[in-house]
């Protein structure tokens, strides 16, 4: 990768042992270019509009989050990313970091591969973004189109019709983000799918890391969980963060908390009936494989038994024709004779209607494995 290809990252840090290292950490893959405070960041992002800027929390004058407030507050270069350095993790500083508008957080000391890592994943993130803004702004259009034309009931009448043309998780998820942006707000999903995997996404794609640590930190609280402009709502398979909810209207923020919470419980009924159409859909090529490998079984069974009773039948033969032989060699009575060869016959007529007792077991065996075959071929 040339130079020219490399993007711009702006790193801001009052300590100039940690611009250092996360010059070095970064040069490879990036064009980087420092500066020691948040006014000049501030003017470095202004002028020379990096891709992305990693900037200190704690620093004199102008800390990393009003950096972030200024950057975001500046229509120009509001759409910059801005990536925190900081050794404070608790979740008061990460919502506060979200709240000027963050990404994410790295914690110091920073390890350079989880560096690099986080600054390529944000990067992806925002060309991903980029590639959904004409999405996005056909799909607010849209929303702003239907406003006027319905009732907050028709919104949500409108947001729930679509839901079961939803075939997958993604499918429902973007259905979900459309449906909420019908009542002019900014939210963030979380479904929850089997083998503990999951799917973070929000209107210009996928969840930021920041976004996914509040929906899970959110999550442990109340079903619905509003403070200030900001609400959670937290089912067993879906979690919601709406970021702006207007506290100024209690009326209307009432009826949006009512209206939200039934769209969520929708999706959840959804999302529910997806998983279990996958696992059922799992367990029947299961059943499937099972049912081949036992008809198989059976059919090899039913072979050698078959086998095996015509062997039988052969070796009682012989042995009689034997056995008839050697009488004579015996120099028995006639009568002798006649008794013995009664006995055998008898003996060896029983040991025949054994074998055709058992031969109707295998008729009805081999009637069983053909319907088994018959059911498999039509599957």
């Amino acid at each position: 990768m040339n130079n020219q290809e490399k993007p711009l990252v702006l790193i801001v840090d009052d300590d100039l042992f940690m611009l250092d290292f996360i010059f070095d950490a970064l040069s490879e893959t990036c064009n980087v270019i420092t500066a020691e405070n948040g006014k000049a960041a501030l003017q470095l992002t202004q002028q020379q509009r990096p891709k992305l800027v990693l900037a200190d929390v704690i620093m004199p004058e102008m800390d990393g989050y009003e950096l972030c407030r200024q950057i975001k507050s500046d229509f120009d270069i509001s759409d910059t990313p801005v990536l925190f350095l900081s050794a404070l993790d608790a979740i008061e500083d990460r919502l506060q970091g979200f709240d000027v508008g963050g990404e994410d957080f790295v914690l110091k000391p920073a390890n350079p591969k989880v560096l690099q890592a986080k600054v390529a994943h944000v990067l992806q993130l925002i060309k991903e973004r980029q590639q959904l803004k004409s999405q996005a702004q056909y799909a607010t259009n849209t929303a702003m189109m239907a406003m006027t034309s319905m009732s907050e009931t028709g919104l949500l009448i409108e947001g729930l019709k679509h839901f079961n043309r939803c075939n997958t998780p993604v499918e429902l998820a973007k259905s979900l983000l459309n449906a909420l942006a019908l009542f002019e707000v900014d939210s963030v999903v979380e479904f929850l799918l089997p083998a503990g995997k999951s799917l973070a996404v929000n209107t210009r794609g996928p969840a930021s890391a920041l976004e996914t640590s509040i929906l899970h930190h959110m999550a442990t609280m109340d079903r619905i969980t509003q403070f200030k402009s900001r609400m959670s709502i937290t089912f067993p398979h879906i979690r919601a963060l709406i970021c702006n909810m207007p506290e100024h209207d209690p009326d209307r923020c009432g009826r949006l908390r009512d209206h939200l919470a039934i769209l969520i419980e929708a999706t959840e009924a959804k999302l529910e009936a997806l998983n279990t159409m996958v696992q059922a859909k799992q367990q029947g090529l299961a059943i499937e494989e099972t049912i081949r490998s036992l008809t198989a079984a059976l059919s090899k069974t039913d072979e050698l038994q078959r086998n095996g009773r015509a062997s039988a039948s052969i070796i009682l033969n012989t042995v009689t024709t034997r056995i008839e032989a050697a009488l004579v060699s015996l120099q028995l009575t006639e009568r002798q004779e006649a008794s013995l060869i009664s006995i055998l016959r008898s003996g060896l007529e029983d040991i025949s209607n054994t074998l055709h007792a058992d031969a109707d077991f295998q008729d009805q065996l081999s009637s069983a494995i053909k319907a088994l075959q018959s059911t498999m071929n039509e599957t």
